[in-house]
């Protein structure tokens, strides 16, 4: 028998099936050399695996909700500018930006970098950056360096000093 299926006639192996699933000595050479496998570790042998590497990621990632970028008020904006120049005296050198330690929590717009989706290129997603400002180029790039990441200026919606 063949699990529920009877032999064939012409089964090559027909006497080892016959004989049955051997048995083991506990001492036995054998068992020594080959001990049983943990149900556990057995288990893993025959779990799923992931025959299309990336496709879960890539399925998941159609899930993500993208934003247009929001334009911001002239009120906004004269905000932002205050907020920023009153930044870029707290840290206008390096022994200013080890001495007041500035914590802010900036607001910015990612665009989507998935080339696979419908949103690359003019949506994106708005996320938040805390930490603490480590400079604030206002005259060549326009960008403000939050834990040594660069945001840039027209990216920003908010800026909140903790």
């Amino acid at each position: 028998m063949l699990g529920y299926m009877p032999a064939p006639a012409d089964f090559k192996y027909a006497d080892i099936l016959k004989r049955g699933r051997p048995v083991h000595a506990v001492n036995d050479s054998f068992a020594v050399r080959h001990p049983a496998m943990p149900h556990g570790k057995r288990a893993k042998i025959f779990s799923p695996f992931d025959a299309l590497k990336g496709f879960t990621e890539a399925v998941e990632s159609k899930d993500e909700l993208y934003v247009e970028r929001a334009e911001l008020s002239d009120d906004e904006c004269a905000e932002l500018n205050k907020v920023i120049g009153s930044l870029r005296e707290l840290v206008r050198n390096g022994s200013a930006v080890r001495e007041n330690c500035v914590r802010v929590t900036v607001t910015h717009f990612v665009p989507c970098v998935d080339e696979n989706n419908e949103a690359y290129g003019f949506r994106g997603q708005y996320i938040e950056t805390t930490g603490v400002v480590n400079c604030i180029d206002d005259a060549v790039r326009k960008i403000i360096t939050v834990d040594g990441k660069r945001i840039r200026f027209e990216d920003i919606v908010k800026i909140e000093m903790k």
